[in-house]
């Protein structure tokens, strides 16, 4: 499993700043030995001060090519997204929040994104 924050407003598909927001992506995930292969779930959650135009769908397929070559070889292998989009002024109780997401959340002004690879899971649930 990978988990990193990326500090800064993520882009949409079509933005004309996506490659600058796609090298932010790169560069902010760590550096690893090998890349994740398998069957992979990939998690996007966007806090954004106040309000934002960004649709959650919209912002996940820029993430996810810059993360090809990065952290996986092919987003092809990318099989489970989940994108979710949290207003940090009236923010939902963050329940078991990984560390990297804690430290974020207390040190962090502005927007962020924290963004999280693993392995999906096998069985399909409808919970």
């Amino acid at each position: 499993m990978i988990e990193f924050v990326v500090e800064g407003t993520p882009r949409n598909h079509s933005a004309r700043s996506r490659p600058q927001w796609q090298a932010r992506v790169r560069n902010a995930a760590p550096a690893q030995t090998a890349l994740l292969d398998g069957s992979l779930r990939l998690r996007i959650d966007f806090f954004f001060e106040g309000a934002t135009d960004l649709d959650a769908d919209n912002i996940i397929k820029p993430i996810q090519d810059a993360l090809e070559h990065v952290v996986y070889d092919n987003d092809e292998s990318v099989v489970d997204v989940c994108s979710r989009k949290v207003d940090r002024l009236s923010p939902p109780p963050v329940i078991d929040a990984p560390a990297t997401l804690e430290t974020a959340l207390n040190s962090t002004t502005g927007d962020f994104v924290y963004i999280r690879v693993g392995a999906a899971h096998p069985e399909v649930t409808f919970s």
